[in-house]
């Protein structure tokens, strides 16, 4: 029922979101300062989503108790210590050895997923900041645009799709969790670049947010 309705809220939101690209507007719609107003509210979703995959609330916090014997070198591949607390890399449980989620840096194990989506939020973040404080003209008539549009709802879409496929490796989640980050920046872009309007772009950002709680969600549930 939950996959159903993260369907049928994606498919209507956009559809509404395509039906605002075909009316472009050859003036700016909203407050001066629209731009940086949308990318003040986006980065704040990426900053937001940074914090929850550096710290998920799942099992994040410091390891209070000692580990057994058996978990001591899962703890310690799982784990990086800052002044004294250790705080885990993921929102899985610990376990013995490297579950298929997990990536292994230096020695270290990583949630995929989770550094995935920070990965795409630094990215994103980064872009938007700079297309915000740029003068960069809108395209009203461009093809190009259009093509980065479709280009982020297909990102969006393979990300989502990512969760309902349980044999995917390590790299597979990190790369298409990262992807489907950067599809909603450039879905926010092109939006802007083609209506210059406020309020097309705020529901580009409502979607994102829709659709990262719903990633979450369905990831949990697999």
């Amino acid at each position: 029922m939950f996959v159903a309705f993260v369907l049928l809220v994606s498919i209507f939101g956009l559809a509404i979101s395509a039906t605002l690209l075909g009316n472009p507007v050859p003036v700016s719609q909203g407050p001066a300062n629209r731009r940086a107003i949308i990318a003040l509210v986006y980065d704040s979703v990426c900053l937001a989503g940074m914090v929850a995959a550096l710290f998920p609330a799942a099992c994040s916090g410091t390891v209070r108790s000692r580990p057994s014997a058996e978990k001591q070198e899962a703890v310690q591949r799982r784990t990086t210590t800052i002044l004294g607390i250790s705080f885990l890399h993921g929102h899985h449980p610990v376990e013995p050895k490297p579950a298929e989620h997990e990536l292994l840096v230096g020695g270290k194990s990583f949630c995929a997923t989770c550094y995935g989506l920070l990965s795409g939020a630094v990215l994103s973040l980064t872009v938007v900041t700079v297309f915000a404080v740029s003068s960069w003209p809108g395209w009203t008539q461009s093809e190009p645009a259009f093509f980065m549009y479709y280009v982020g709802v297909a990102a969006v879409v393979l990300g989502l799709a990512q969760t309902l496929v349980l044999r995917l490796g390590a790299r597979a989640r990190f790369i298409l969790a990262m992807v489907f980050v950067v599809g909603t920046s450039l879905m926010l872009l092109a939006t802007d670049l083609i209506t210059a309007d406020f309020m097309a772009d705020l529901f580009v950002v409502l979607l994102a947010v829709f659709w990262l709680l719903s990633r979450i969600s369905l990831s949990h549930r697999t």
